[in-house]
């Protein structure tokens, strides 16, 4: 496991003791009354404390109320000058993504007076970068990723459940349930939801190609079957050579979080840190998606996807010749902006692969989290600020992210947006099984394994039972060594 940093002084005590002062009238010098006064200060404390479901016995930094008596004149003398306080925030994004953080930056510091935000685009290496910096002992204040276990399962993030609660301000029922998932780790919350915050994962369909077919675009599948009798519909082959693909394999069911929610089945158990990937209902995913590959032929469906490199529309779907895709909120806006003239598209709920009818809904989001070191107060400022409706509003305008706070969704006219976005609005109220991103310390791994594992599968080089086993080695014996057990 990574050293923790040793203890430091996150937020300022309320009192400033001060000598007390003389009175002077008529020559005489009286005595002055001493009141006590209780004041209440939030302070951090290093605690023991066992990590659940582990044999670990760590040391660890809490914030806490301290209450204290103290002379009147003390509580009432004046407060030391603040100093100036300079705030690195990280995160992935470029482009106007990154000019939207840069502008609620800018906007925070101009509100607070001697704050200094350093909003600074990272890219995909952003966790590694982040580990590297917090080893180093020069991390950012601030940091916006996926999920928060990488981080806190490694000791470089400030715990703020008791900020949540000391706040007047920040409501944690502004938020979907499955929205908090993904901060939590060891029983605790290390972050708060934020920046993008709708759904990864809905069944998406080209109007155009399915009308074609004689399907009802308003009744879609809702079965794998259904899925894989529209996809036999919509095919258009040509000898061997793929004209029309009818279902893109893989797609957002190759993320761990998206095939859990399809399949009813949580592929890591955040309580007893134990991962379920060898559970037949993962195997059963990956049979279910190879199906769609043998029966374009693999290479076949790969020389589709490269035939259309270097073309005007570069993306098959983009270009109109796929009918039924996964893709996840991003999607309406990418299709409005990238798909050849005339191309219309619907989007539901994917398919339930237990059967029962279920609307899964995968709720994706990133978080905002504070590094440990000596800014952690003014930080968590910064965090209060990303869950206004002002704040969600100017990144909307600057780039289109929306974060999925129920206010700032209230506030939102679907009627104006891109088509299909308002499936995304409001899967997260309207679907069924509803799941939020695994707190799974491994999870940047998993996703990238989990993608490897599907297309080994459909192209025949490993069966899922293999590809489950060896995809459940891997990551628990990275947990082990992390963990050290």
């Amino acid at each position: 496991m990574q050293g923790r940093l040793t203890r430091r002084q996150v937020l300022r005590g309320s009192v400033v003791a001060a000598g007390a002062a003389a009175l002077a009238a008529c020559g005489a010098t009286p005595t002055p009354q001493v009141v006590e006064k209780v004041v209440t200060s939030v302070v951090e404390k290093e605690v023991t404390k066992i990590v659940e479901g582990t044999p670990q016995v760590v040391k660890e930094t809490v914030v806490v109320k301290e209450t204290v008596v103290v002379p009147q004149e003390a509580a009432t003398a004046q407060p030391a000058a603040e100093k100036p306080v300079s705030l690195d925030y990280w995160y992935i994004w470029g482009g106007d993504g990154g000019k939207a953080m840069e502008q609620v930056s800018a906007e925070f510091s101009k509100n607070n007076p001697g704050v200094t935000m350093h909003p600074l685009s990272v890219g995909g290496s952003i966790l590694d970068k982040t580990i590297a910096a917090y080893a180093a002992g020069a991390p950012p204040a601030i940091v916006d990723l996926i999920l928060c276990a990488p981080l806190a399962a490694r000791g470089a993030l400030v715990p703020i459940d008791d900020f949540i609660a000391a706040s007047s301000t920040f409501k944690t029922d502004n938020y979907f349930d499955a929205q908090w998932d993904g901060t939590k780790w060891a029983g605790r919350k290390w972050g708060i939801p934020a920046n993008e915050g709708l759904g990864w994962l809905g069944l998406f369909w080209n109007e155009q190609l399915v009308q074609g077919a004689n399907l009802d675009a308003k009744n879609p599948p809702k079965t794998y079957d259904d899925l894989f009798t529209w996809s036999q519909a919509i095919t258009k082959m040509n000898g061997s050579k793929i004209d029309i693909l009818g279902y893109a394999p893989a797609g957002m069911i190759s993320y761990p979080d998206c095939s859990s929610v399809v399949t009813g089945v949580r592929y890591f158990d955040g309580e007893n840190l134990k991962y379920h990937i060898t559970d037949d209902a993962f195997v059963e995913i990956l049979n279910k998606e190879k199906k769609f590959y043998d029966a374009y032929g693999a290479q076949n469906l790969a020389d589709f996807q490269n035939s259309f490199a270097g073309q005007p529309v570069a993306d098959p779907v983009n270009a109109g010749k796929t009918g039924l895709w996964t893709n996840g909120s991003w999607g309406p806006g990418s299709l409005t902006l990238n798909a050849v003239k005339g191309m219309t598209w619907g989007v539901d709920f994917m398919v339930d692969a237990t059967g029962k009818g279920e609307k899964p809904f995968f709720a994706g989001t990133h978080t905002l989290m504070l590094l440990k070191g000596p800014n952690a107060q003014v930080g968590w400022k910064f965090l209060e600020y990303s869950a206004t409706d002002a704040y969600n509003k100017m990144v909307y305008d600057t780039c289109g992210f929306i974060m999925g706070t129920k206010s700032f969704l209230a506030s939102l006219n679907t009627a104006n947006m891109y088509k299909g976005l308002d499936f995304f609005v409001n899967g997260l109220s309207k679907g069924t099984r509803v799941w939020g991103l695994a707190p799974d310390p491994n999870w940047y791994t998993c996703l990238w394994a989990w993608i490897d594992a599907f297309q080994a599968v459909g192209f025949g080089k490993t069966t899922p039972q293999e590809a489950a086993a060896n995809l459940q080695k891997q990551v628990e014996d990275e947990l082990n060594k992390l963990l050290g057990r």
